[in-house]
């Protein structure tokens, strides 16, 4: 079966986020101050304790090892746009190079969940994400869209697709609900 490609319908609107950002701009911070380091070990002058004196060779290294790190956490975490469309056929889906489509015939049901704390009196309460929970007809559906789901499935016929905000959620439970409101619950 070929795979499926980004084509919804031209001019549905589409609804965006970028995702890493903050990966990114950590290690760009790392890369350039750990370079200065690397670069102009002396900067810094001599301790007055010498227990403390490193020889600026030594410096160098470590700031230079630091910032490589800094510049491997850049290019990992490159920033990308995710983008999902929803349309008559179902819900698009594209980052990068890869795109899916979750078709409204694979699905029973979809719910969106908001962010919750953790409840303050219990200590083994956790945090709630928040996420698209979909119900789907049968058991291959995280197998199929495992390029979307890129988080192994939980126990149980239900399989979440974490969102970074509770705005997100809203926004395509809205759009799911203008073409396929029989789904929501």
């Amino acid at each position: 079966m070929p795979e499926q490609t980004w084509s919804p319908k031209p001019g549905t609107p589409a609804i965006e986020y970028r995702s890493s950002r903050w990966l990114f701009i950590g290690g760009l911070v790392m890369c350039v101050f750990f370079g200065l380091g690397a670069l102009f070990p002396e900067a810094g002058g001599r301790s007055s304790t010498p227990r403390a004196d490193f020889s600026p060779t030594a410096a160098s290294f470590i700031f230079g090892a630091l910032a490589v790190g800094g510049l491997l956490l850049m290019v990992g975490s490159v920033p990308r746009t995710h983008r999902f469309v929803v349309d008559e056929r179902g819900l698009w889906w594209r980052a990068g190079r890869k795109s899916d489509l979750i078709a409204w015939e694979e699905l029973r049901a979809v719910r969106g969940r908001e962010p919750r704390p953790p409840v303050k009196d219990d200590p083994n309460s956790k945090a709630v994400l928040s996420a698209l929970v979909f119900t789907p007809v049968d058991r291959n559906f995280a197998t199929r869209h495992a390029a979307l789901l890129n988080r192994p499935p939980t126990a149980g016929p239900e399989v979440e697709l974490k969102l970074p905000n509770g705005t997100l959620v809203r926004q395509l439970a809205q759009e799911i609900a203008g073409v396929r409101p029989d789904l929501l619950h």
